[in-house]
């Protein structure tokens, strides 16, 4: 089971924005492995550009705390979500995104991180599929979105301009939602803002869950996109940790009804054990294996309708 949903897009948006991504890193605790882990290493000092390819286990790794104690968990980007999915069979569903009309409908400061969100996940799924124009009305709405809770919308400027003169480009389009929300993540986390980080990530979680399960017609027990889904229970447990941090306020305390329900569908899934194994080649460690979680037909169901109906709660006008 390779944990391999960002594909190389983590890997080029991690270059090129490394200083960000040091903010936004979670520390890798035993047991908890999942799909959205990569990170660069270098235990010895050797030039990270080698081409050895070493597979380890846990168990291997027992006398090499230092290893372990290095392996970071990112916080993916709806882009890196949505750019994993959608490089399978799914098709483009017109409708799903919420429409920018409603942006102006959107009042106080917890609806408004919520379908900032969501938006940021919109402008991803509209990016993937190369619908460029309205990619550019959504990198607005964010833009504008962002003001409203206190993000600086000066970040937004270049990424504006770069998305109106590539605007035929879908790839460019998806690396600058991707920048839009690793920079809105930076600004938040440095601006100690961590609270309303965690509301906007909740909606951009949500949405991103929703349009994949929303374009999804029929369950098939053997469709592999079913153990993507199951995967994302660890983004989701991340940021109700998280939250839970910042209880005290009430808008995060709100949103954890979300992460609360959905977390718990996750942990009723069955569960397999594999064995873990990190593959460490020119200095980066891939983690896969550890638990695996089925997803079966009734509770496909039950967290489709979940999320529906989280995300028609917080679209709603």
């Amino acid at each position: 089971m390779k944990k391999d949903i960002t594909k190389s897009t983590l890997i080029t948006n991690q270059n090129q924005t490394a200083m960000k991504i040091k903010l936004i890193t979670f520390v890798c605790i035993l047991g908890v492995i999942h799909i959205f882990s990569a990170c660069k290493f270098d235990k010895t000092g050797e030039d990270e550009s080698t081409s050895t390819e070493d597979i380890l286990t846990l168990d291997d790794m027992d006398g090499e705390p230092e290893i372990l104690e290095d392996i970071l968990f990112l916080f993916p980007s709806p882009g890196e979500i949505v750019e994993g999915f959608f490089n399978s069979e799914l098709e483009y569903k017109p409708g799903l995104v919420n429409s920018v009309e409603n942006l102006d409908s959107y009042l106080g400061s917890r609806s408004q991180a919520l379908n900032l969100g969501i938006y940021v996940a919109d402008l991803a799924y509209l990016a993937k599929y190369g619908i460029s124009g309205e990619s550019v009305d959504y990198l607005e709405a964010v833009q504008s979105l962002s003001a409203q809770v206190g993000v600086s919308t000066e970040i937004f400027e270049s990424l504006l301009e770069r998305a109106k003169a590539n605007i035929n480009n879908p790839d460019t389009i998806l690396l600058i939602s991707n920048e839009a929300f690793y920079k809105m993540f930076t600004f938040l986390e440095t601006s100690k803002k961590e609270s309303t980080l965690a509301i906007i990530s909740t909606g951009a979680y949500i949405e991103s869950l929703y349009l994949v399960l929303e374009s999804i017609d029929e369950f098939k027990e053997d469709d592999p996109i079913l153990e993507q889904i199951s995967e994302m229970k660890y983004p989701f447990d991340n940021l109700l940790s998280r939250a839970r941090e910042h209880k005290d306020d009430k808008n995060v305390e709100s949103i954890c009804k979300y992460l609360n329900a959905i977390s718990q569908t996750f942990d009723s899934l069955t569960k397999e054990e594999t064995e873990t194994i990190v593959t460490r080649n020119e200095g980066q460690l891939t983690i896969g294996g550890g638990t695996k979680f089925i997803l079966s037909a009734e509770y496909f169901k039950e967290l489709k309708s979940t999320i529906h109906s989280f995300r028609t709660e917080i679209t709603s006008i």
